[in-house]
């Protein structure tokens, strides 16, 4: 591995050893080519056309979304429920009427 490593790094015309930031230059090339890379070897193996991986892509990324807003819905319902039992129960303990839910009062 390390005879692999240091000829990479002669074809890059790097003979010493690598500084800090070096390797965080080259960590972030590496991270920002991997996606492209991984779809290419993906595209490859599968063997479908370009257009038809877009359209997998965008279906995916549709259905991440549809399920980020039903667990953002459900956790901002659950927290408007624990919400106003906590105010109910306050205002029980307080003997004060119940407040309407908004802040503009009583009109």
């Amino acid at each position: 591995m390390k005879k692999h490593l240091a000829s990479l790094l002669a074809l890059l015309g790097i003979h010493q050893h690598l500084s800090a930031e070096q390797k965080q230059d080259i960590a972030g090339a590496a991270l920002s080519v991997s996606p492209g890379a991984a779809a290419t070897g993906v595209f490859k193996v599968w063997g479908l056309p370009l257009s038809d991986w877009l359209v997998v892509a965008s279906l995916a990324f549709i259905a991440l979304q549809a399920g980020y807003l039903v667990w953002k819905w459900r956790s901002d319902y659950e927290r408007a429920q624990r919400r106003r039992a906590d105010r109910e129960r306050l205002m029980a303990m307080a003997k004060v009427p119940v407040e309407p839910d908004t802040d503009l009062g009583h009109l």
